[in-house]
C-alpha cells in the first residue's frame, strides 16, 4: 500500500512540475512534446524571426532605393542553401517594379547562414511576402 501511495505522489509531482524546455521549445506540461514557433515573421523574437530579419536587411541593403518602395509587396519564392547562398529566386506576384528590384538586389545581397537545421529545414525553401520598407 505504501509503494502505491509513492508511486501517485510521485506522478503527480512529475505531472504537475513546470516542464523542461529546451531553446525555442514550446509545452504546457512536462509530458508534452516540443512545438516550435514557426511563423518566420520579422518581428518575432526567435530564432525564425532572427533568420528572417537577417534575410530581409541583406535585401533591403542591396537595393539601391530602400525607401522608395514603401508600401509596396511582392510575393517570392526563396531556395536557400545552409550557408545562406541563394539558389533561386521566384517571383510569384506583387507590384512588378518592387519585384525586379528585388530580384536584382538578391544578386548582390549576402544573405546570413542557417545556423540551426530546423529553421533551415522550415525557411530554407519558402514563400516570403516581402513589404517596402517605410
Amino acid at each position: 500500500m505504501t509503494k502505491i501511495l509513492m508511486l501517485v505522489a510521485m506522478i503527480t509531482t512529475i505531472a504537475g512540475c513546470t516542464p523542461f524546455t529546451p531553446k525555442d521549445c514550446q509545452k504546457k506540461s512536462a509530458l508534452d512534446s516540443c512545438s516550435y514557433q514557426r511563423s518566420g515573421k520579422v518581428t518575432d523574437k526567435d530564432i525564425y524571426g532572427e533568420q528572417a530579419s537577417g534575410i530581409k536587411k541583406a535585401l533591403d541593403a542591396a537595393l539601391t532605393e530602400p525607401h522608395a518602395w514603401s508600401g509596396k509587396r511582392c510575393n517570392v519564392h526563396l531556395d536557400f542553401n545552409m550557408d545562406g547562398t541563394l539558389q533561386n529566386f521566384i517571383i510569384k506576384s506583387g507590384d512588378k517594379d518592387y519585384c525586379r528590384a528585388l530580384a536584382e538586389a538578391s544578386r548582390q545581397a549576402k544573405f546570413p547562414a542557417f545556423t540551426n537545421q530546423h529553421v533551415y529545414d522550415d525557411m530554407g525553401s519558402a514563400r516570403w511576402n516581402m513589404h517596402g520598407q517605410p
